[in-house]
């Protein structure tokens, strides 16, 4: 796109994903950690009636994913699956994909895109979510149904409760969205989190110019499958091509499925 739409685009798009909810990085310990920065900010604005930027509230999208999801992992649709959001805002793909009956984890740093998240499972938040503090910091919050968990905190954190734990992580635009420095410690915990082979649906932007500059960046296979990105841990599987049409000039919106080697 033109130098003014992707300034635009700099602006308005925080920098991790659906959220793109953290705002940069920070070195603490030798530790790559994820800050809310900013994006406290474009959240609240996002949710008092301000621009939609990146979210997409189409639940047809979200049909599609799981269709996807479902149709990878090669079991019946009304097979439970225990999937992970990372960086997940307040998508609704958490939500439908509880209500198709699976068990979902979504991870998030900024509490108020996890407050409208929880208010998608009905009006009674208080008494249906309980929430304990997290051994890492922040919050963790679990639904009353015992299907749904929400972390408030650093995705980069580790967390050896979440060890092999998931059939399925869904990614809408969390890799593409994160700068190049933080893509290796984000997939190195996605690597530990997922089952031996479990997948990955992963969703990125493809566009026509300004490949170079982000976020949200230019991604293609090769770039997923870096050796310091998916490529240590997972095998290419598919590309799916453009899931769904976006309503932003010059970008396409591709999936790709991808899925997690046996453990040595």
């Amino acid at each position: 796109s033109i130098a003014a739409l992707l300034l635009l685009l700099f602006v308005t798009y925080p920098q991790t994903t659906q959220s793109f909810t953290s705002g940069g990085l920070s070195k603490q310990r030798n530790k790559t950690i994820i800050k809310m920065g900013g994006w406290s900010e474009t959240w609240k604005d996002i949710l008092n009636g301000g621009p939609k930027r990146w979210k997409i509230d189409d639940v047809e999208a979200k049909q599609k994913a799981l269709t996807h999801i479902t149709d990878a992992t090669s079991t019946s649709s009304d097979t439970p699956l225990r999937i992970l959001c990372p960086l997940a805002g307040d998508d609704q793909f958490v939500h439908y994909a509880w209500s198709q009956g699976h068990d979902v984890t979504a991870i998030d740093i900024v509490p108020d895109a996890l407050k409208a998240m929880r208010f998608q499972f009905g009006e009674n938040n208080k008494e249906d979510w309980a929430s304990t503090s997290s051994n890492n910091g922040g919050i963790v919050w679990k639904h009353k149904s015992g299907r749904a968990t929400l972390y408030e905190g650093d995705m980069l954190m580790k967390r050896p409760e979440l060890q092999s734990s998931f059939d399925v992580v869904y990614d809408k635009d969390s890799f593409g969205a994160l700068s190049l420095e933080m893509r290796q410690p984000y997939c190195q915990r996605l690597s530990e989190f997922t089952k031996s082979n479990g997948i990955v649906y992963v969703e990125v932007k493809n566009k026509e110019s300004g490949r170079e500059f982000g976020p949200p960046y230019h991604v293609e296979r090769n770039d997923l499958m870096e050796e310091t990105s998916f490529g240590g841990a997972f095998d290419y599987v598919n590309a799916l091509g453009e899931v769904y049409p976006l309503n932003m000039g010059g970008m396409r919106q591709m999936g790709h499925i991808l899925r997690r080697g046996l453990r040595k």
